[in-house]
């Protein structure tokens, strides 16, 4: 079942809740699946904490920000001199392509999908809704963001110039919708994404516009500022994730997010219920509508792991937590949270490919470290990852930088390190007992220098024991090996 906020008709039934909004009456159509319905616009907000009484149910409260982000969206988007003058659809002053983008973005706006209208009430079907929010996003025609009217001054020098100064910024920062953990995968599964303001009819903005003018704005300021990553990371933690929906949103056409990228981006990003974090993770790694048996009673995080797992992407392993009793799922995190690693760091890479076997998990593209002295290029390496430019720095000294940037960076590991030839290795727990211990690390999801990776114990099989996670910053490895964990 698929719902959309659309004017009322002729076909309407007279009981009907509604709401009336622009001297129309607005209802819920229900329809069997999203590709039954008809072009739509979904509506993006934060909520912030005012509750009001949800007018087409009773029994569910929403937030006072619905309704007015709803008649902002409605009025901006219905607007035929918007669409014809602040916004491209043809970059090649094709007036045919242009007029037909106009035309269905303003089909797009004769229907709508609002969270706090159109997902279900009860279970089961508010949990399949909730497992299917990035099917929701990627099939709409359009998705309009809607922020406070502090943010009208940015979003008007946009449209004009392009140019943002650093009390935009300040005001940027302000806005919940930056670090609201639905608002990223609603962003990033976006066809076309743009920008307006509450209660101003006339400010609109493309998605790919504002982003931009938002970063070169962010690079501006670090220079004047002199801010280096450290500072900049611990100084401007809410523009930080800004910066992260902004490089995930420019590649989403063009490359996959892995699992374990998008748990790092959520980790900052605050969701009013906890199973919130899961599911707007799930819509963030898939835009199909996974099922398994008797799914929508199952755990959110475990559904997660199962849409991972369907996918071949074992990279949500490299996350703290609590692990699988069980011989051969020892590697697999409980129900439960299990942030990332380094929740606030880019991650590269489309996936760690696998395959998941009765007696364990066989991850391919895994590189064993050598023991022994850190090498000159491991050094280097390492060095440029704390942004070190010293070549006498005894690589003591550059493990300990290392570990204050992995603490400003969310680490929470014991501190303690292993070296090896081509770099530095951070395990989350100490470990018990040296024999037999090596540590792997992955080839496909990785960071500049380095990547997370796995501590693991030898035994007199081919499967070896799994022990901990941890971090590896040094040299990548530039081939992998298969490898099996149980």
């Amino acid at each position: 079942m698929f719902r959309l906020l659309e004017p009322a008709n002729h076909l309407t039934h007279p009981d009907t809740s509604y709401i009336e909004l622009f001297g129309k009456r607005w209802v819920i159509n229900e329809y069997a699946q999203v590709s039954d319905a008809p072009e739509y616009t979904c509506v993006s907000y934060a909520w912030g904490n005012g509750k009001i009484e949800n007018p087409l149910c009773i029994a569910q409260t929403m937030s006072t920000r619905t309704i007015p982000a709803v008649e902002t969206a409605i009025s901006v988007s219905r607007s035929q001199e918007n669409w014809a003058s602040k916004i491209r659809f043809s970059h090649n002053s094709d007036s045919l392509k242009e007029a037909a983008g106009q035309a269905a973005a303003l089909n797009a706006s004769q229907a709508f999908w609002v969270d706090a209208l159109c997902v279900p009430s009860e279970d089961p079907a508010r949990t399949i809704c909730l497992q299917s929010m990035g099917e929701t996003f990627s099939s709409a025609h359009q998705v309009l963001v809607v922020l406070r009217e502090q943010c009208l001054d940015a979003i008007q020098k946009t449209s004009q110039n392009g140019i943002l100064v650093s009390s935009d910024l300040g005001l940027l920062e302000k806005e919940d919708w930056v670090s609201r953990a639905w608002t990223y995968q609603e962003a990033v599964n976006s066809k076309r994404l743009y920008f307006t303001v509450e209660d101003n009819e006339d400010a609109i903005v493309s998605g790919h516009d504002f982003l931009n003018a938002i970063m070169v704005a962010i690079d501006a300021f670090k220079e004047a500022k002199n801010l280096d990553k450290l500072a900049w990371e611990k100084q401007r933690p809410k523009l930080r994730s800004l910066e992260r929906l902004l490089a995930d949103y420019l590649i989403s056409d063009f490359a996959t997010r892995s699992a374990y990228q998008v748990m790092s981006v959520m980790d900052q990003r605050i969701s009013e219920r906890a199973d919130d974090h899961f599911y707007a993770m799930i819509g963030s790694i898939t835009t199909a509508s996974e099922q398994f048996e008797g799914d929508e009673k199952l755990d959110p995080s475990e559904y997660f792991m199962r849409v991972c797992e369907q996918k071949g992407d074992f990279s949500f392993i490299y996350g703290g937590g609590p692990r699988d009793k069980i011989v051969g799922r020892r590697w697999r995190p409980l129900e439960g949270r299990f942030p990332a690693l380094l929740p606030d760091l880019i991650t590269l890479g489309s996936g760690e490919a696998g395959r998941k076997e009765l007696t364990h998990l066989h991850l391919d593209n895994m590189y064993r470290l050598v023991l022994g002295a850190i090498t000159s290029d491991g050094l280097e390496a390492a060095r440029w990852f704390v942004e070190d430019k010293s070549d006498t720095s005894s690589s003591g000294n550059v493990a300990t930088q290392i570990l204050k940037r992995l603490r400003i960076l969310g680490f929470s590991g014991c501190g303690q390190y292993l070296e090896f030839e081509t770099g530095f290795f951070f395990p989350l727990s100490e470990p018990s007992e040296p024999k037999g211990l090596f540590v792997v690390v992955s080839h496909d999801i990785h960071w500049v220098t380095g990547g997370p990776g796995l501590l693991l114990r030898a035994n007199s099989t081919e499967i070896n024991d799994f022990c901990d996670v941890g971090v590896f910053v040094g040299r990548r490895p530039k081939s992998g090996d298969g490898i099996k964990v149980g």
